[in-house]
């Protein structure tokens, strides 16, 4: 994990913070407005949270994945790319990424431990901190920010390759050998405190498979697929 400056917390100077970032980043932010509402999470009171950066980000990684992915592996197909960028870039794995970058120690959040662990807080603070870099240094800044620090640095292709864990990729692989239609279709969205919980339920043609739900959306989406997938005795 990297290393901040001793007895940083989230109150302290933009000063501070920029010091912090460039420790995170390995360059100096631009525009530090940026990178405070990439750590300003929905439960915090006030008029500017990460979500809109969160979005922004999510776009820009999976783009930049996708391509590296396309010229490294030259010969695989699509189910392929498919399936290693979605171990990439799935909920669980950004949320492993975004604590050993540190981005748990920038967050501005107010939601209990239990709520964190069952919300998608800090990988969603990642991709917002994407979308920041984006914004501050272009695309290309981005594209390099991402692959020599945190793919080059964090991601190894080789355990990801010998671990068969991304259902939602197993299953639409599996509707797109069979001609099928997969989708997520998001049942209820219910607020509990300051945290929402998603009910999602997965289709197949139309016809109705497994629900599940949970903090995150993403979270539910993919246990939905690996009890869909058990369902219907797919390994």
């Amino acid at each position: 994990m990297l290393k901040f400056l001793p007895g940083f917390s989230k109150n302290k100077s933009d000063t501070q913070l920029k010091k912090s970032l460039k420790v995170l980043l390995g360059f100096s932010p631009s525009n530090i407005s940026l990178y405070k509402q990439a750590f300003s999470h929905s439960s915090k009171r006030g008029s500017v949270n990460n979500e809109r950066l969160e979005f922004l980000g999510d776009a820009i990684l999976g783009a930049v994945i996708a391509e590296h992915l396309f010229k490294l592996f030259p010969l695989k197909d699509e189910g392929f790319l498919t399936q290693l960028r979605s171990k990439i870039v799935n909920g669980q794995n950004l949320q492993h990424l975004a604590m050993k970058l540190g981005v748990d120690q920038l967050l501005k959040v107010s939601l209990k431990e239990n709520e964190k662990s069952k919300s998608s807080v800090y990988g969603d603070a990642f991709e917002a901190l994407i979308g920041a870099v984006y914004l501050d240094k272009g695309f290309n800044g981005c594209k390099n920010f991402i692959l020599k620090r945190i793919v080059k640095v964090h991601v190894d292709l080789d355990a990801l390759l010998n671990t068969d864990s991304d259902f939602k990729s197993q299953l639409q692989i599996y509707c797109q050998k069979n001609k099928l239609s997969l989708e997520y279709r998001l049942i209820k969205e219910a607020q509990k405190g300051k945290d929402k919980i998603f009910t999602v339920q997965v289709f197949i043609d139309d016809k109705p498979y497994v629900t599940f739900e949970n903090y995150s959306k993403r979270v539910a989406e993919q246990k939905a697929a690996q009890l869909t997938l058990e369902e219907l005795n797919i390994n």
